[in-house]
């Protein structure tokens, strides 16, 4: 196959990509970052500009790899060599019964962001606000934006594709950063967009209405066609995957001297020293071959930054001996620093994806099917809590939020009742303010149409515990889904509201008369029993862990700072989704880029107070 790369790096072979291990053996580095994915290379790439830097990634580097380039193989199901997955514990099913989940994360350069949909969401003015509000002055709404502005170089639509329904805010966006972002060239299924934003306004009886861009932090209460984490790629004539590899890393103008890439190979701790006072510093990391080998050690001489994810980053802070003391000694690691909240407050979006319905032969057009070129997603609609429920019972549903006490902690993955109760008030602050409750998209294809939907701010909370101090074994994740009473009334009204699309006009047409019933999604009339175990039986987990070394102060189980320092340690953050403490980001990865953004600015912010210089 033919190659980008030598283009690229024909005039600056500057950044080091490598799997041998001897390059990096015994070599320190002023910072060293675990995880070489979505937010990981991000910071990499800021900090690199004027330190060494070594950035250890447990998987590949695919980048020649078509199947992760493309941003076709998503929405065809296509298995991607960057995917990889670990089971659940067994997940509340209905009637007492129990299933596990699938639990996917990227594992190659590029991480989440290589095998992602792409979809370009972001957070809101009033998610962010109740991050803020949560102990993190410095994390609101307008101090963020202009972090996720750094990193995007969006691509405006062309007149032919506002003409077929894309459209922007100029303001609200980046046009110098590395990430590309934009509508699809040509406009996927623009007929069946069309159709898509109608229905959902008649659905939702007008209340749901037309904006131009849904990343202006106030998508509540709206519909619009999506853009998406992709760039049209002028030597290839085709749309490409906007990865954190490939753009933060690949590119020609993003290669940077003082940065090593290694490869193939997993962190097993952060090495610590300990002062009298009882601080902990990092002094470095030890490291082994993905498929085992001989342990070594690589030293810093400022920070550890760990970015492995929600899934892997707490695993690697307990084989530190960083967690809470009494399970690290269960299993035989000598606690280095009691924090209990590592771990702890694991969230993830509940998806109900089991909804793609028959097509009818009538619609067979490629302005409705999209073809062989088909994205997830292309039109969004995120109504709110009354949108969705009606005033009253959106009140109820608030009053429910500040009244969480109730929700038993026996079974939720929080430190402490003050923390859930804490958090449960932001949400309920958030909704009040128009927060989407739910998030409905649609998705073409050859031979069904698919309404998807997917809970946003989900107050169920679980755990997740290193398996043992093997790093190549995966974590055990207790996600606990829908333990809440609050998750499983957002799910139902996400799922009745799939079933009334299903039969209201005119997207009603593109399906066959008995689609319902063909696709095993409830009928508008089933009763709340009858939802409620399609949801229980159907539920996936919609790959979007985030909370579990979250941002919060320490007593409420916080693990880092609002500087992402980790509470106790001098010199180690987290940089990634892992420290947000609610699941503000309806799709992560462009929320993660500014997370990425803001913590390298805090890191040489760090850096010039301690050397003194402008």
């Amino acid at each position: 196959m033919w190659s980008l790369l030598p283009v690229l790096f024909s005039l600056a072979q500057a950044t080091f990509i490598t799997s041998d291990a001897s390059n990096v053996i015994n070599s320190s580095f002023e910072f060293i970052i675990v995880g070489g994915g979505t937010t990981g290379l991000a910071v990499a790439n800021r900090l690199a500009a004027n330190h060494t830097v070594l950035v250890v990634e447990q998987g590949q580097d695919l980048a020649d790899n078509e199947i992760v380039n493309s941003p076709f193989t998503f929405a065809a199901g296509t298995p991607s060599p960057c995917r990889f997955s670990m089971n659940s514990t067994p997940q509340i099913g209905f009637g007492g019964t129990r299933r596990s989940l699938s639990l996917s994360y990227g594992s190659c350069l590029g991480g989440g962001s290589s095998i992602n949909g792409m979809m370009g969401a972001r957070p809101t003015f009033a998610s962010m606000n109740a991050i803020e509000a949560l102990g993190n002055p410095g994390w609101g709404w307008n101090d963020f934006l202009p972090y996720m502005q750094n990193s995007e170089t969006f691509a405006p639509p062309n007149p032919w594709q506002m003409k077929e329904g894309a459209n922007y805010i100029a303001v609200v966006h980046g046009y110098n950063g590395p990430v590309g972002v934009s509508f699809s060239r040509p406009l996927v299924a623009p007929l069946l967009q069309r159709i898509a934003k109608k229905t959902i306004q008649t659905v939702f009886s007008g209340e749901v209405t037309l904006t131009p861009d849904m990343g202006d932090g106030f998508s509540g209460g709206h519909v619009s066609s999506f853009y998406y984490q992709i760039h049209f790629n002028k030597t290839l004539h085709s749309d490409r995957r906007s990865s954190s590899a490939w753009s933060y890393l690949y590119p020609q103008k993003q290669q940077r001297v003082g940065l090593t890439v290694l490869t193939e190979h997993t962190v097993n701790s952060v090495v610590t020293s300990t002062s009298t006072s009882g601080k902990i510093t990092a002094t470095g990391i030890l490291i082994e071959p993905t498929t085992g080998g001989q342990k070594f050690e690589c030293n810093i001489s400022r920070e550890v930054i760990i970015s492995a994810g929600a899934l892997h980053s707490p695993a690697i802070l307990q084989r530190s001996g960083i967690g809470n003391a009494t399970f690290l000694r269960d299993v035989g690691i000598e606690p280095v620093l009691d924090l209990p909240g590592v771990g702890a407050n694991l969230q993830d979006h509940v998806g109900l994806y089991n909804t793609s319905f028959p097509l009818a032969p009538s619609a067979n057009s490629t302005n409705i099917t999209a073809g062989t070129d088909v994205l997830t997603g292309i039109v969004v609609a995120q109504p709110t809590a009354q949108d969705t429920l009606g005033l009253e019972d959106a009140h109820a549903m608030e009053n429910l939020l500040r009244n969480t006490s109730g929700y038993a902690v026996s079974v939720s993955g929080v430190v402490n009742p003050e923390s859930l109760v804490a958090q449960a008030a932001v949400m309920a602050d958030a909704y009040h303010i128009d927060h989407p409750f739910i998030e409905i998209f649609f998705t073409p294809g050859s031979v069904s149409l698919q309404v998807a939907a997917h809970t946003i701010l989900p107050l169920s909370r679980g755990r997740i515990y290193v398996n043992a101090t093997d790093p190549s074994a995966d974590p055990i994740a207790d996600m606990q889904y829908l333990t809440s009473e609050v998750d499983m009334h957002v799910a139902v009204a996400a799922a009745r509201r799939i079933s009334r699309i299903a039969v209201t006009p005119p997207f009603s047409d593109l399906i066959t008369k008995n689609a319902l019933d063909e696709a095993g999604v409830p009928r508008v009339n089933a009763t709340e029993e009858e939802v409620k175990k399609w949801v229980l039986d159907t539920y996936v987990s919609d790959i979007h862990f985030v909370g579990s070394n979250s941002m919060m102060p320490r007593e409420l189980g916080g693990v880092v700072s609002p500087e992402l320092l980790v509470y106790g340690t001098t010199n180690l953050r987290i940089a990634d989704a892992s420290i947000l403490p609610l699941s503000v980001f309806p799709h992560p990865t462009l929320g993660l880029y500014g997370v990425a953004e803001k913590a390298a600015d805090m890191i040489l912010l760090t850096v010039q107070k301690g050397s003194g210089r402008d």
